[in-house]
């Protein structure tokens, strides 16, 4: 439960939890909206240590989901509520799409600059946009700014508990760090701490029993705990979001690289481990399809599955963009030495791979960067695109597992940012942005988490300004 207070003088101090882009966006707002007005503070608050702060942003490339710096899709509104089969609030998506101008225009004023760069989807329906530098270079255009704007950062500190006065109104945070508890004073709070990807026992108790078996996509999973979350749901925020699932990506579980991607299985097939092939590889592009295939993965035996080309795969002149993973495939020149080296049954395996060559058509040209066509007849399950026969060794192989980037399930908010509770309405001083919020269902609409990220953390800083600056008694 949240910790009480007695009813005292508002001294229109701001408390953000996170450092990432949700976190930062909205300290720098914030501060700027206070104007170094005396008697207000904007301190934010993360339990990683300075070099080591900023959650995912820190490792994400952080593409965005943008046909300009300025410009979405005219379908981008319909296409994200779609993805989640019209449970995304349509009102929040629009929402972006009003403040993304005036979002992107400010950031940039921060020094960030974006362009468009190759994706690793080196096939996809959907334009990206990057900052130049990815996650990690809106931190630092950001972070710098916080602190010229006097925003006080209390790294190696986690936030546990909300403090409310005898009315409700948010009055501190409890936060814990080496050296103990302490209680600071706040009037808004923005909770911007991530979801609870990085707390294994949430993760068992939301996701089920295997979900041991997924690989954290980058360092920065580790701090989000959802401590954040929780705070806010006992303090009597509703739930949003979808909470059995998660966005998921194909790694490869051998690298410790940061976003170790697997992302060329249309151009070969995968097997799990009794050698079967379990999915159609070549259902979409890779954009459309990468976070099915990631689960797909997850939910096979062990949560490990096997993606195996051959020489063929040269003609996927774009390979190397596809793969970001640093460890080198396994190499071998029949299904029998392949098998025997990825502990396979190679029976199995040699089986599968006769049927698969056999049941491929040819009677269109293979084009790697489009749906082509090229199919299987007669195989279950299909391959819809993409379908070249394994004949030219040696073949290769990269072990495939399903990596957690961050969980779907959050706090509902409102058109302000507002945490609200059951009956709908805000509770008072708390705000809450990023991926601490529940949108997503069913799958993710790539592009959207650092961008929505950016434009909600920017609007709760604002408006808990706005909301401090009006009810403070301290002259803010």
């Amino acid at each position: 439960m949240s910790v009480m207070a007695e009813s005292a003088a508002r001294s229109g101090d701001i408390v953000v939890i996170g450092s990432g882009i949700a976190g930062l966006s909205a300290a720098v707002s914030a501060a700027e909206e206070l104007g170094g007005r005396s008697g207000c503070t904007v301190t934010v608050v993360d339990r990683a240590e300075r070099n080591q702060a900023g959650g995912n942003s820190k490792w994400t490339s952080a593409y965005l989901r943008l046909d300009d710096v300025y410009e979405v899709a005219d379908s981008f509104v319909d296409d994200v509520v779609g993805f989640s089969g019209g449970r995304t609030p349509s009102w929040y998506v629009e929402t972006l799409v009003d403040r993304l101008p005036e979002t992107m225009e400010w950031i940039q004023g921060h020094g960030a600059r974006f362009r468009r760069f190759p994706t690793y989807f080196i096939n996809s329906n959907r334009p990206r946009l990057q900052p130049v530098g990815g996650g990690e270079a809106l931190l630092n255009a950001l972070r710098p700014s916080a602190e010229r704007l006097g925003v006080r950062f209390r790294y190696g500190r986690t936030a546990q508990r909300l403090v409310h006065d005898d009315d409700g109104r948010v009055t501190g945070v409890v936060v814990t760090g080496d050296d103990g508890e302490e209680i600071i004073r706040a009037d808004a709070v923005v909770i911007a701490s991530g979801g609870f990807e990085g707390d294994p026992a949430t993760l068992t108790k939301e996701l089920g029993g295997n979900a041991d078996q997924l690989i954290p996509i980058a360092p920065g999973v580790g701090f989000n705990r959802g401590e954040g979350i929780r705070m806010a749901l006992d303090s009597g925020a509703a739930r949003a979001g979808q909470w059995d699932t998660f966005h998921a990506e194909p790694v490869d579980p051998r690298s410790s690289d940061p976003e170790a991607l697997v992302m060329v299985f249309p151009y070969g097939i995968l097997v799990n481990a009794h050698g079967k092939r379990f999915l159609d590889e070549g259902g979409g592009t890779v954009d459309e399809t990468y976070e099915s295939t990631a689960r797909a993965v997850w939910s096979q035996d062990g949560g490990v599955a096997y993606f195996i080309t051959d020489q063929q795969s040269s003609a996927v002149t774009e390979w190397k963009r596809g793969v970001l993973t640093s460890v080198k495939p396994v190499v071998a020149d029949t299904a029998g030495e392949l098998a025997t080296a990825l502990g396979l049954p190679a029976d199995r395996l040699a089986r599968t791979i006769e049927e698969y060559n056999a049941a491929v058509v040819d009677d269109r040209e293979f084009e790697w960067r489009r749906p082509d066509g090229k199919h299987t007849d007669g195989l279950e399950p299909p391959k819809s695109n993409w379908a070249l026969r394994l004949d030219r060794p040696p073949l290769l192989a990269y072990p495939v597992a399903c990596a957690v980037v961050f969980t779907f399930g959050g706090l509902a908010t409102d058109a302000r940012a507002q945490v609200v509770g059951h009956d709908g309405d805000p509770l008072t001083g708390l705000y809450a942005a990023g991926e601490c919020t529940g949108i997503y269902h069913e799958k993710y609409p790539g592009g959207t988490s650092v961008l929505r990220g950016m434009i909600f953390g920017r609007l709760a800083g604002l408006e808990a300004a706005r909301e401090v600056s009006t009810a403070s008694t301290a002259g803010c």
